[in-house]
């Protein structure tokens, strides 16, 4: 389980550009180079950092909120793996304290 007190963001300095095409999307990342696919739950969870630092409960709290009723049931675990997924390509990162 992630510790829940660290906050994680979207670096300020990060530039990301985007192409969605329904509900999957591109993400090109201008400082590394890379380009990622990303589902519409992956997409709404780096954007989500785009805009603010949050912590991992945080973060469940609103994906929560906006997925409907009845899809909600393995979300803990789905971001879970979101969040380890997007700090290991070097999208997101823990904020310094």
């Amino acid at each position: 389980m992630p510790d829940n007190k660290i906050l994680w963001r979207v670096s300020p300095s990060t530039k990301l550009m985007w192409r969605r095409w329904g509900d999957e999307f591109i993400v090109y990342n201008v400082a590394s180079g890379q380009t990622h696919y990303l589902n519409a739950l992956a997409a709404q969870v780096l954007q989500y950092f785009q805009g603010q630092a949050a912590t991992f409960d945080e973060l469940v709290q609103d994906v929560r909120d906006s997925v409907p009723e009845g899809e909600d049931a393995c979300i803990l675990e789905r971001v879970r793996e979101l969040l380890k997924g997007l700090d290991y390509l070097g999208l997101i990162a823990p904020v310094n304290p």
